[in-house]
């Protein structure tokens, strides 16, 4: 059976490890990690403004093409209602050349017929006064035609100048959209090499962590084992004290016993890790582990763990390993 002062060495240097492993999970290279962590953000948070860019000029163009298209609508029915005008205009004009030679050559009203009759080839001014009266009214019509026509041509020309402006700033808001998408997809790209970079850290400062922890947790796991090797079965009692400034594991330990067995170093079937009892006595230790000190409960999962990995317990991917 080990002395005392051998198990107690063993104990503090068990301790010693559970100190310096918790110090290096609270700092280990958090300064790296945490610039690359706000590097992301920083890329992340571009992005989402980025993105509500782009959905605003999206609406504007929306927009914009809408109007473009009111207005194009509109100028193909000034077009349309030019083009009539013009038929219209050309059909009153061809009948009224038709109506002045008809008046001329066979006369018309009672008053100026009677005139033409008597005609001795010197009527012209008379025949030419029948046609004025005979075409007066498609005149006034042709008149107004041709005032309507020049509204039109205003119109039309008013419409085309909207559509010019108009084009332009539809134009001009697809550019924008266009640069804004290619720059958003250079930040996915590069956001998604950043984040790539943040997990080779984690899993470097992971695995240096976990060497870190294996290499000092060797001589301790060790010692306790050696200092438990020889000794007959005992009852939890039969252990000294846990030593001065002595805490359980953290990390993912704590975890693992808080999946395994809800902390509990005394729960029955094996303690905080659910040992079995052929895999506690291959770690050199009698009886079952709920009967020993957590601090030696610490010191065999760490043993186990560096002999076998963490597929001893099937909790440990919840925990994050």
């Amino acid at each position: 059976m080990p002395t005392p002062r051998l198990f107690l060495r063993a104990c503090l240097a068990l301790a010693v490890l559970v100190g310096t492993t918790s110090a290096s999970v609270g700092t280990g290279s958090a300064g790296p990690i945490e610039d690359k962590r706000a590097e992301a953000a920083r890329i992340a948070a571009a992005l989402d403004a980025g993105a509500a860019r782009v959905t605003d000029l999206s609406r504007q163009a929306g927009r914009a093409k809408q109007q473009l298209g009111s207005t194009e609508a509109a100028l193909a029915q000034a077009t349309t209602e030019a083009t009539a005008a013009d038929s219209h205009l050309h059909q009153t004009q061809t009948r009224l050349a038709n109506q002045a030679v008809e008046a001329y050559v066979h006369g018309g009203s009672a008053g100026l017929l009677g005139e033409l009759t008597k005609s001795n080839g010197s009527d012209l001014g008379v025949r030419k006064q029948y046609a004025v009266i005979a075409a007066g009214d498609d005149r006034q019509a042709i008149d107004d035609m041709r005032a309507a026509r020049e509204d039109l041509a205003t119109r039309r020309a008013s419409l085309r100048r909207l559509q010019g402006a108009r084009a332009a700033v539809v134009t001009q808001l697809d550019h924008k959209k266009a640069a804004l998408t290619q720059a958003q997809n250079g930040e996915r790209a590069l956001l998604g090499h950043v984040q790539g970079e943040l997990a080779s850290l984690v899993a470097a400062d992971q695995a240096r962590r976990d060497a870190d922890a294996a290499a000092r947790a060797r001589a301790a796991a060790a010692a306790a084992s050696a200092a438990s090797r020889s000794a007959a079965p005992r009852s939890f009692g039969g252990w000294p004290p846990a030593p001065p400034g002595w805490s359980p594991l953290g990390g993912v330990w704590a975890c693992i016993r808080q999946m395994e067995s809800s902390d509990n170093y005394s729960s029955p079937g094996g303690g905080a890790y659910q040992f079995l009892d052929s895999t506690w006595h291959s770690l050199g230790q009698p009886g079952t582990a709920s009967d020993a000190p957590p601090w030696v409960q610490d010191a065999m999962a760490v043993e186990l763990q560096q002999r076998s990995g963490w597929g001893q317990w099937t909790t440990a991917p919840l925990c994050g390993r």
